[in-house]
């Protein structure tokens, strides 16, 4: 089964989603029978990365979010991260441009490295507060997780994945969303959001 995910990586519901459907797929003993391909989704292509701002600040000057329905919405996000082992910390969160992340994402695909490069910058981003915008921290993570990182900073800065990086974009809009997660199984069934590990497994035993 081929299961394509348009998701962004500064995007909880995105990492909430993933590790949803990496348990189904291990409930279900499924791992050797799926092919997973993550597809690049920018939630806001012009952000500018701003290492003194608080997640919870550019939620409210660029959403008009009430701060109050912030840390609320954050409150469960991270209750619902405890539940898979994931640990939220949206105090650390550094706001950043996710490009080039996307674009190392398309050389871990190419390295073969690709979901274990998506859940490392995941991790980086939500729990460990990095900046993922920064070309010395995304060498560092790349290495960690055994990415050949020779003339990386040119595979990410060099236009080596353009045309991959805009496909994804492109095919994105032609399906329509405004959102993300978005998983595609076989191009025939779709689910959009973070849903269940339940929902995931009454897909794959289509």
């Amino acid at each position: 089964m081929l299961i394509e995910i348009w998701s962004d990586i500064a995007c909880p519901f995105c990492y909430l989603g993933l590790t949803k459907l990496d348990k189904a797929i291990q409930n279900l003993g499924l791992r050797e029978s799926v092919q997973i391909e993550l597809r690049t989704f920018l939630l806001n292509p012009g952000l500018k990365t701003n290492l003194n701002q608080s997640i919870a600040q550019y939620l409210h000057e660029h959403k008009q979010i009430p701060l109050e329905q912030i840390e609320a919405m954050n409150q469960r996000i991270v209750g619902q991260g405890e539940e898979f082992g994931l640990d939220f910390q949206m105090g650390k969160i550094k706001v950043a441009n996710t490009i080039k992340a996307h674009l190392l994402l398309h050389e871990a695909h190419e390295q073969g490295l690709l979901w274990a490069c998506k859940m490392r910058l995941l991790k980086a981003y939500f729990s460990e507060g990095q900046n993922i915008d920064d070309i010395q921290v995304l060498q560092t993570l790349a290495a960690e997780i055994g990415l050949k990182t020779d003339h990386l900073d040119l595979a990410i800065l060099g236009g080596k994945h353009s045309r991959a990086f805009t496909q994804d974009l492109q095919e994105a809009q032609e399906l329509g969303l405004r959102g993300v997660p978005y998983f595609l199984f076989d191009r025939k069934v779709a689910i959009h959001g973070a849903r269940g590990v339940d929902d995931f497994e009454r897909v794959l035993n289509r």
